[in-house]
């Protein structure tokens, strides 16, 4: 929900940076790995009393607790780990360095149209601040055998977004964990450095974790949500993150079961024999562990505040999701006491003959059936200029190298598509718009689909009369670009037109 003071305080804050000339190119302004160390000290020195001047556009009620900022139509930065410098503490980044970093990051994402950041602080059951529950992340520490930090990221995150009005929420990834060797360098007593001491020995921590295979293709531990104990330290990571920080959301990506452990059932054997549910088989088992977790954490947010918003992240494959990694989206969908909001990744262009966004518009409307559940869907722009390996079919896997429009026209659709409206929109991720290695093919994505990008969340809810009209205002013809992919999706003998723009009246022109 718009939290009225703080949007205001917020478009304030927003106008006084406009004023102050911050109109710096976004791409020379995004933080490199490679700064040189006399350049930071630089311009830490003469940005200091700049920092001093300004406060957080931050609210809070009479009691004294922060009352957090969130839009109704979001326009999210996913900030991941792999968008930050490795070994931020141990590299040459000072605090004050550090925080010229931060702010030159979410200046980045202001000025590029953003309302929300998605900021990674657990990616792999570590985390990015002094945590009671989980060692530090090497991303911070530059080792997990260094478990000493300097001074506090994830504060400073934080608090540079919200000078700017930015709505930031903790990203978390509860399952997935760090690999054999990683953990194994950890210093210090931990849950999971203690649980993996006991796997596979036949006693009652054995399956606490397990070993499978993320997306990556990269072998990891997982921690199993069979477990009450386990479930409980996830939870416990959240109450503290809530705690301790003026965080706007919590939100979980798409972390799950991994695919590969699907027919392995001696990973929770023990569980599965001793369970208290009513479940027939194993998989039916682990929905019921996951959606446990979920209720838990949702649970655990609200005890925070009602307006705090826990998000999840799955895969925008709905069967896919639910069918190899025990994600539940049915139950989710449709039910309280789960989640504020969907952000389903759709990150498969138009031409996907299983899942194009077409498809994944329909599916989506069809389970969410709670309609107090937001739809978010998370684009993103990795795919451009590439062959798509998982495609199963010819067009689709060239459609990011024969196309450059494939995100403009996926926008366009979602907001043309006869389901149920969105809610906002967002991308995978942060490297891709200010990354210092930005192919061409993004940047001819970013280009064509930059006249709508600034007004996205109020073409939202807009007839398709409507959406003519202030495309034409935009410079784009709406209608010629339906007619363009309406032709290609009927090549491909796989669709049939989808766009159907009606001819503008002599009236509108």
């Amino acid at each position: 929900m718009k939290r009225i003071t703080a949007l205001l305080l917020a478009l304030l804050m927003l106008l006084s940076f406009a004023a102050c000339g911050g109109d710096e190119d976004a791409e020379s302004s995004a933080p490199q790995k490679d700064d040189a160390s006399s350049e930071i000290e630089e311009s830490t020195v003469s940005s200091t009393e700049a920092e001093e001047e300004t406060t957080p556009a931050e609210s809070f009620d009479s009691e004294g607790k922060y009352i957090p900022l969130n839009y109704e139509n979001m326009k999210i930065m996913k900030l991941t780990q792999w968008d930050m410098c490795d070994g931020i503490v141990e590299s040459n980044y000072n605090e004050k360095a550090f925080r010229i970093k931060a702010k030159e990051t979410m200046e980045n994402i202001a000025e590029g149209g953003f309302n929300t950041v998605l900021l990674q602080i657990r990616p792999f059951a570590d985390s990015y601040y002094k945590s009671e529950y989980y060692p530090l992340s090497y991303f911070v520490t530059g080792s997990y055998a260094k478990q000493e930090v300097e001074y506090d990221v994830v504060s400073i995150f934080i608090e540079e977004a919200h000078k700017l009005g930015l709505s930031i929420h903790a990203w978390i990834n509860p399952m997935r964990c760090m690999t054999r060797a990683e953990i194994e360098a950890i210093t210090g007593d931990w849950a999971i450095t203690d649980w993996y001491s006991h796997m596979g020995d036949g006693g009652e921590k054995s399956e606490y974790m397990f070993s499978g295979t993320d997306a990556g293709g990269t072998t990891r531990l997982y921690l199993n949500p069979a477990y009450e104990e386990v479930r409980q330290l996830i939870i416990n990571g959240i109450d503290e993150i809530l705690t301790n920080y003026k965080v706007d959301g919590v939100f979980m990506d798409d972390y799950f079961y991994p695919e590969e452990v699907k027919n392995n059932t001696s990973i929770d054997a023990n569980a599965f024999a001793n369970r208290t549910d009513d479940s027939a088989v194993v998989f039916e088992f682990r929905c019921n562990s996951v959606n446990t977790l979920i209720r838990g954490i949702y649970s655990k947010v609200k005890e925070h505040g009602e307006d705090i918003i826990y998000g999840i992240s799955p895969n925008g494959h709905i069967s896919h999701a639910y069918g190899n990694e025990c994600a539940d989206i049915y139950t989710w969908c449709a039910n309280e006491g789960y989640c504020d909001i969907m952000y389903p990744q759709f990150y498969y262009g138009m031409l996907h003959g299983q899942v194009s966004i077409s498809e994944l518009m329909k599916q989506w409307d069809s389970v969410l059936t709670n309609e107090s559940i937001k739809l978010v869907p998370i684009l993103t722009l990795h795919k451009a200029g590439t062959e798509d390996q998982w495609a199963i079919n010819d067009d689709a896997k060239a459609e990011w190298k024969t196309y450059s429009d494939v995100v403009l026209m996926s926008m366009t659709y979602m907001l043309l598509s006869p389901y149920r409206d969105i809610d906002g929109i967002g991308f995978f991720c942060y490297q891709y718009f200010y990354g210092g290695s930005k192919s061409a093919a993004v940047k001819a994505e970013l280009e064509n689909y930059a006249p709508i990008w600034n007004d996205y969340e109020n073409l939202i809810g807009l007839s398709v009369e409507e959406l003519v009209d202030r495309y034409a205002e935009l410079g784009l013809d709406l209608k010629a670009l339906g007619d363009m992919w309406d032709e290609r999706l009927v090549n491909t003998g796989r669709f049939l037109p989808l766009f159907n723009i009606p001819q503008q009246s002599e009236e509108s022109k």
